[in-house]
C-alpha cells in the first residue's frame, strides 16, 4: 500500500511511472516440462502481436505450445508485474474498507455503482480481484500451437445466473441438482454422483472446476479446449486464477479416456502411449480434487453404451493417484505461492 501511494504521488505530481519492459517466453513441452526464457530487447510501445511474430520468427520450437507474455514492472517494485500489484492492492483495500464499516456499525455502503459491473458497494470480503482485473492481463498475452502453426485464443465468459434455464434443468433431470458445501476434499462423491447423473441424462459431460478458499466455493466454471495443446493452457490459464483468487483448493470433474498399463509400464514406471491413443481405451467419468495443504481425493466411473448408445456409469472406484497431469500447473503455482511466503 506505501508503493500505492508513493506511486500516486508520482504520477500526479512529478511524472509518470519509471516503467521497465520484460519479455517472457514459455514454451510447454508437455504437461510437466516447460522451459522458459526472458529478454527485455523488445521497445515498451512494440505491440504483443509484432513482438510475437519476430519471436515465432526467431525461436519457434518443433513442438508443444508457446506463450509470449509482456510483463510491466516498476522499478520501485521490481518483483511484482503492475497488473498483480494493483490486484493485490485492491483486495487489500477491500479488506481495510469492510473493515472499517463494521467497526463502525454500518451494515450496508450506499455508494453508488461503478461504471465497471464488477466493482460494487458489497462490503463482503472476497479476498480476489474483480474479473476484469483478471481478464485485462489476457491482452499482454499470445498463445501458440506449435505443431499447427495457428494462434490459440484465450477468452473467458461470465454467465449470469438465468431462473428459466434452472427450472427447465430441474424439469430435465427431475431435481435441482445440489453443490456440495463441504470443502473439496470431502465433495468428491456428491459429485460424482451429480457428474453420473448428467452422463446418463446426456450422454456426454464437460470439463467443470470449481475453486475454494478453505471449504468455502469461491468459483466455478468450464473449460473447452480442442486439443492437447490447448488443454495444457486451459489449466495454465486456471493456475494463474487459482494464485490471483488466493485459491487453496480446486476440484475437476471431467469425461476422459481410461487404460491399464501395460506390463511392461509397470516394470518401468512409466507411459509409452497415453490412453487417448490406445485401441484397448475405456470411456471414464473422473472427479480429482487437491488442496494447498497437500490433501488429494479422486474417483473414477467407468461409462459403456447400450446398443441404442445410452451412457451407462458404473459404481465410482477411488482413484489411486488423484493428482493428474492437469492438475500440475496448479501445483506448481502452489508451490510457487509457497516458496515466497515461506
Amino acid at each position: 500500500m506505501r508503493w500505492i501511494v508513493k506511486s500516486r504521488n508520482r504520477i500526479t505530481k512529478e511524472a509518470d511511472l519509471e516503467l521497465l519492459s520484460e519479455l517472457q517466453v514459455v514454451w510447454h513441452q508437455d504437461w510437466l516440462q516447460r522451459v522458459i526464457g526472458t529478454s527485455s530487447k523488445y521497445p515498451p510501445r512494440m505491440s504483443i502481436r509484432e513482438i510475437t511474430d519476430d519471436v515465432m520468427r526467431r525461436y519457434r520450437p518443433p513442438f508443444g505450445t508457446m506463450t509470449v507474455r509482456r510483463r510491466w514492472v516498476d522499478k520501485a517494485l521490481p518483483a511484482w508485474e503492475l497488473l498483480d500489484a494493483t490486484g493485490e492492492a485492491y483486495t487489500r483495500l477491500e479488506e481495510l474498507l469492510a473493515e472499517g464499516h463494521s467497526v463502525a456499525g454500518v451494515p450496508v455502503c450506499d455508494l453508488e455503482a461503478h461504471d465497471r459491473e464488477c466493482v460494487t458497494s458489497s462490503l463482503q470480503v472476497s479476498g480476489t480481484r474483480p474479473h476484469c482485473m483478471l481478464d485485462a492481463k489476457d491482452g499482454l498475452e499470445a498463445h501458440f500451437d506449435l505443431v499447427e502453426g495457428v494462434e490459440i485464443e484465450s477468452t473467458s465468459l461470465v454467465i449470469e445466473r438465468d431462473e428459466e434455464l434452472i427450472a427447465k434443468s430441474v424439469e430435465r433431470y427431475g431435481s435441482r441438482a445440489k453443490i456440495p458445501t463441504n470443502g473439496p476434499i470431502d465433495a468428491v462423491p456428491e459429485f460424482m454422483a451429480n457428474a453420473q447423473r448428467l452422463m446418463e441424462m446426456d450422454g456426454e459431460h464437460g470439463t467443470f472446476v470449481f475453486l475454494y478458499r478453505g471449504d468455502a466455493l469461491i468459483k466455478m466454471g468450464g473449460l473447452i479446449f480442442y486439443n492437447q495443446n490447448s488443454k495444457i493452457l486451459a489449466f495454465e490459464k486456471l493456475a494463474s486464477q487459482v494464485k490471483a483468487m488466493n485459491a487453496d483448493g480446486v476440484l475437476v470433474i471431467a469425461e476422459s479416456w481410461f487404460a491399464l498399463p501395460t506390463k511392461r509400464e509397470e516394470e518401468l514406471g512409466t507411459v509409452f502411449f497415453p490412453a487417448r491413443d490406445r485401441l484397448d481405451r475405456m470411456e471414464a467419468l473422473t472427479v480429482y480434487a487437491a488442496t494447498r495443504n497437500g490433501k488429494t481425493a479422486g474417483q473414477i466411473s467407468l461409462v459403456t453404451r447400450d446398443a441404442s448408445g445410452r451412457a451407462i456409469c458404473a459404481e465410482p472406484a477411488d482413484m489411486d493417484d488423484a493428482v493428474v497431469n492437469t492438475l500440475a500447473p496448479i501445483l506448481r503455482i502452489w508451490a510457487e505461492m509457497d516458496a515466497s511466503t515461506g
